[in-house]
């Protein structure tokens, strides 16, 4: 709390994952569908110790994957986390999102919920820098993602890597340049780091993957920082 006030925002993780990229060492659990159910309970269980609803700016999904819950599951934890965190008049209502997992179905929960920013983790238009980061999606669905987002939400982001083991600056150049030509709100850059726990740590240590190098890495964190 800050002068007594109370929070005015609220985060909401959902730590289910269709599957674990090799980067990632996050709270997640992957092919794990049969927890849902449980997650739910616990969730709003939790809520009710809230007592009263708390009116908040900002409400976020995060994770793990939101939209890895069914449409059905996806409006229930919208529903119950707006029961207790109702939105303020000049809100924002945030939800990450994977671009394999989004269908109108689910675009219909969140846009009747009052999700106005979408994050999407896109992470590359290369297919073969989606593979060597073990996405689930390709190019073409990325784009056909974007399309069939960016009228519905107020704000669409993506975030995108780069420094990833074998990319080259003229592939990261190609990255910036088909999200500013796709039209999103926003892009959130990553540098690739390897971290305990990921599997991609291993793989380094057995010298399996190389990192790019600091010089190129520098070049590539240039750029995005030039916004071009």
């Amino acid at each position: 709390m800050t002068n007594g006030n109370p929070p005015r925002a609220a985060y909401v993780h959902v730590p289910f994952c269709r599957r674990r990229c090799g980067y990632c060492n996050f709270t997640v659990v992957a092919e794990r569908d049969d927890l849902i159910e449980a997650y739910l309970q616990a969730i709003e269980l939790e809520l009710q110790q809230l007592q009263v609803p708390r009116t908040v700016d900002t409400l976020f999904f995060g994770g793990g994957t939101p939209t890895q819950l069914s449409p059905a599951a996806l409006e229930r934890l919208c529903r119950s986390s707006l029961r207790w965190f109702p939105l303020s008049g000049d809100y924002e209502f945030s939800v990450e999102a994977n671009p394999a997992d989004i269908d109108p179905p689910r675009l219909d929960v969140l846009q009747a919920a009052g999700v106005n920013r979408l994050s999407l983790g896109g992470q590359s238009f290369d297919d073969g820098k989606l593979e060597r980061l073990e996405r689930d999606h390709r190019r073409s669905r990325l784009e056909q993602t974007i399309a069939a987002c960016r009228p519905r939400f107020a704000s669409l982001g993506l975030d995108l890597i780069f420094a990833v083991p074998g990319e080259t600056l003229a592939t990261w150049r190609a990255d910036l340049d088909a999200a500013v030509a796709a039209g999103v709100d926003h892009v959130s850059t990553y540098g690739l780091t390897f971290e305990r726990g990921a599997a991609f740590w291993g793989r380094l240590q057995r010298g399996q993957l190389q990192p790019v190098g600091e010089e190129r890495e520098r070049a590539m964190y240039g750029r995005a920082g030039s916004g071009a």
